[in-house]
């Protein structure tokens, strides 16, 4: 028969395995609820807003919640290559003061089509677009806006989710719902010293991204070096005369049906790149074929299509990298996009903007 010393040592150890697995069940409740706290925040655009010094998508937040308080009338869409490519204040100086009288640029870094579809499906639902609001789009397009290159995570917040599902885009619709899971690969960089730097200032107080925020500039950011290492300007290049991704031709195509639908005028701009042209003008090219045929519903749909220069290569000067203007080359290729548009949307005269021969068209 046991003594009772033993049996009190029993209960005291069967009591203490209890508490220990009630202290774990805790700590793994308050880490559920810590979890999913940090998975709500990021379903709302606080968290983008605040710290977009930080992270891109926070930057292109910015530059969307501007648009929603303050809409244009002339809308600039595209990625990188419009976002330092194009300064709306030169452009709209290129028009009549009683036709355009606000302007934006809206180039999302790192977005595709899937990026900027959303984008525009968010401020249809915000009003932005008709009367009072945007009247006019450019959107530069560029091989990249129609491959799934997104790489700084923005289709986590901004691509519509029933269309990824609905095109069996099954992991990119799971990132979109479960955004921690789906935004983790760019969380991961507050791993690196300055980042995190970035984020802590950025978490005691505002603190507007690289370059200004959407309001100082309209949405523009001067090319300089370091907005983009060598590497990922290579993988562009070299990625450039990959075909297009189906479901992202879809995307352009379904955004410009909105657009149409609530009477916005749209135009087409080829950026200038400095070696060579867009494939949308190489037709000559067997890796051009699918671009052509992109062009060629472009012209079937009436979009008036821009050219701003055929001419290569371009003037090194005008160019930070092979594939993005610097501020020189942005004031004067905006200066060309503004006449142009300005002849094709205002001038009532049917006539074509400067250099007519290679300005409209592919």
């Amino acid at each position: 028969m046991r003594s009772n010393e033993s049996v009190t040592i029993e209960l005291n150890s069967v009591s203490a395995g209890i508490e220990r697995r009630r202290t774990v069940g805790r700590g793994l409740l308050v880490a559920t609820l810590l979890l999913f706290c940090v998975e709500m925040f990021l379903h709302t655009d606080a968290f983008l807003h605040r710290f977009r010094s930080v992270f891109a998508a926070g930057r292109a937040l910015d530059k969307v919640v501007h648009v929603e308080a303050h809409p244009p009338d002339l809308l600039i869409l595209g990625n990188s290559r419009a976002d330092n490519g194009f300064d709306p204040r030169t452009v709209q100086a290129q028009f009549d003061r009683s036709t355009v009288t606000r302007t934006f640029n809206m180039g999302l870094p790192g977005a595709d089509t899937r990026v900027l579809a959303g984008v525009v499906d968010r401020l249809e639902r915000s009003g932005a677009f008709g009367k009072g609001g945007v009247r006019q789009v450019v959107l530069s397009l560029d091989e990249s806006l129609v491959q799934p290159v997104d790489s700084l995570g923005q289709e986590v917040f901004f691509a519509n989710v029933p269309r990824m599902w609905a095109d069996g885009q099954h992991r990119d619709a799971l990132r979109a719902v479960f955004r921690l899971y789906g935004y983790s690969d760019n969380l991961r960089q507050l791993r690196e010293p300055a980042v995190l730097e970035r984020f802590i200032h950025a978490a005691r107080r505002d603190v507007p991204p690289v370059g200004g925020a959407a309001a100082v500039h309209l949405g523009y950011r001067r090319g300089v070096g370091g907005l983009q290492d060598q590497q990922s300007v290579q993988l562009q290049e070299a990625e450039s005369v990959q075909p297009p991704s189906a479901v992202n031709v879809s995307h352009l195509w379904r955004m410009l049906d909105l657009l149409a639908s609530r009477g916005v005028q749209v135009a087409v701009v080829f950026p200038p790149l400095l070696n060579r042209n867009v494939l949308y003008l190489e037709s000559d090219r067997p890796d051009a074929v699918p671009y052509s045929a992109i062009a060629a519903e472009l012209q079937r749909r009436g979009i008036p299509v821009i050219v701003l220069d055929r001419e290569v290569p371009r003037t090194p000067a005008e160019f930070v990298n092979p594939g993005h203007l610097n501020d020189r080359g942005a004031q004067r290729y905006s200066v060309l996009l503004g006449r142009a548009l300005a002849s094709i949307w205002h001038a009532g005269s049917g006539e074509e903007g400067p250099g007519s021969s290679g300005n409209r068209g592919p």
